[in-house]
């Protein structure tokens, strides 16, 4: 599922007042757009988390995530610190 899938997901738990089903889509749609830089997911999460309740910590995450995907950067994923490692073994 594309990240714009899950934030459409996301919204809709939330227009029927599934909060907590509303945040775990919020977070997998930030995750997955944050692995990918799309900004436009990242801003609707953020956008999402200024009307749902207890979802702060989401906020900030996305926010950081969009900041990044904004900027052009993000954090190297598990598998790239993970080659990274074996990379610094091999060099001289």
């Amino acid at each position: 599922m594309k990240p714009a899938e899950k934030l459409a997901d996301a919204r809709t738990a939330f227009e029927h007042g599934a909060h907590a089903r509303a945040r775990d889509l919020a977070w997998r749609a930030a995750a997955s757009a944050a692995r990918v830089n799309d900004a436009e997911v990242l801003a609707g999460v953020v956008s999402l988390t200024e009307a749902l309740p207890d979802s702060e910590q989401l906020r900030v995450y996305a926010e950081a995530a969009l900041e990044d995907a904004r900027n052009g950067t993000r954090p190297p994923s598990a598998a790239e610190r993970l080659f990274g490692i074996f990379k610094r073994r091999d060099a001289p």
